[in-house]
């Protein structure tokens, strides 16, 4: 508990009440303008070092050098279910992962180190030079995901790597024909503190100290056992 209670305070979800811009941002969703945006437009492919490893002969936890979590196409744990050396590996972070052979299409914001093994791959915002920031990452993953993770794809019938993937289109919020990065910041920043409050609240409940019992009480309930 106390742990969570530091994660909490670094992160600053301890403080889950919704500012005045974020009750608006939720209030106004519906309102939101919307503008169509190639995939390949917004992100690039990144390359990455090919690793001399099949998934099945790599540990499931982190164990001796095997501390990087490598990326496969499993939807499990975001694709990140195996474990291999940090020396030779391209490591990336702050990205968004893609399987490219799979029966699920998920995109997924990877914001620890990690890095590709096989049957995916990540991509990385490059328009308009502007440098996304975390919560602006988790905005365009649902984005994707209703393009790419469709029930129409599966193993047999595959959506493709990045060659397919960045000529499709989604929708991101705008504001005078300009993708609206505020809003995208804003918006998310609300959910996660609409999603963390019943977390800060138990929290703070079990590290509050208890009332201690009066001698009386003690003695009393001590007898009765």
């Amino acid at each position: 508990m106390a742990k969570l209670e530091v994660y909490l305070l670094a992160t600053g979800l301890k403080d889950y009440e919704l500012t005045e811009y974020e009750q608006k941002a939720i209030a106004e969703y519906d309102d939101f303008e919307w503008g169509e945006f190639k995939l390949g437009a917004l992100f690039e492919k990144l390359k990455t070092k090919k690793l001399p490893f099949k998934a099945d002969e790599l540990p499931k936890q982190m164990i001796g050098e095997y501390t990087l979590p490598c990326l496969t196409s499993s939807f499990k744990n975001q694709g990140l279910n195996y474990f291999v050396p940090k020396d030779g590996a391209t490591i990336l972070k702050n990205v968004i992962s893609i399987p490219s052979n799979s029966d699920i299409y998920r995109a997924y914001f990877q914001s620890n180190k990690f890095t590709v093994l096989s049957d995916a791959y990540a991509i990385r915002w490059t328009f308009s030079d502007v440098e996304l920031l975390p919560n602006q990452y988790l905005f365009t993953v649902p984005c994707i995901n209703k393009v790419t993770d469709l029930s129409i794809y599966s193993y047999k019938n595959k959506l493709g790597g990045w060659n397919v993937v960045k000529d499709k289109y989604i929708q991101l919020p705008i504001k005078n024909d300009e993708i609206d990065y505020e809003t995208m910041d804003i918006l998310i920043s609300a959910i996660k503190k609409l999603v963390i409050k019943d977390v800060v609240l138990y929290v703070t409940d079990k590290i509050q100290p208890q009332t201690p019992l009066n001698e009386s009480t003690n003695s009393l309930e001590v007898s009765e056992l």
